[in-house]
């Protein structure tokens, strides 16, 4: 990374919508890229930024955001504690392998420590080896087995 270039990390505002758009249309995943509804995104971005439960902290470089990573937190009766789920880490490719992730990903655990979440939890594409990796270095670990199934 440039140290020129300052890295950072705070919790997001409605203000950031266009930059994390901008974020997710650069994400190539394999072959598939964003191509989602511009205008459903900042609206579920600015529905999720109201609720207590979950948290959004972009990475800025130049008051740019180049990064993002949310998680919800909620209570599960069967554990006994509050557990978290990490539902999107993107960052751009400019700034991919400079260890942008790893400072969303730290920023995410020390917040849900700070809740006092007993778990955290995350999924990825089991071929997407660098993410992997990532959370590996953080103590995550493979559990289980995620299913899905697609709504109508």
């Amino acid at each position: 990374m440039n140290p020129e270039k300052k890295i950072i990390v705070r919790k997001a505002t409605s203000q950031d919508a266009d930059g994390i758009i901008e974020v997710l249309k650069s994400a190539k995943l394999g072959t598939e890229t964003w191509a989602g509804n511009q205008g459903w995104t900042r609206k579920a971005l600015n529905d999720f930024l109201n609720l207590k439960n979950y948290t959004l902290f972009v990475a800025a470089s130049d008051r740019k955001v180049v990064g993002f990573i949310d998680y919800c937190a909620f209570p599960s009766f069967w554990e006994g504690s509050k557990q978290g789920t990490i539902n999107h880490l993107f960052v751009t490719p400019a700034f991919q392998s400079k260890g942008l992730g790893a400072m969303l990903l730290q920023a995410v655990i020390e917040q849900a420590c700070a809740e006092g979440l007993g778990e955290l939890h995350v999924s990825t594409e089991p071929e997407n080896i660098r993410a992997r990796r990532l959370y590996a270095r953080f103590g995550f670990t493979t559990v289980r087995l995620l299913l899905e199934r697609e709504g109508k």
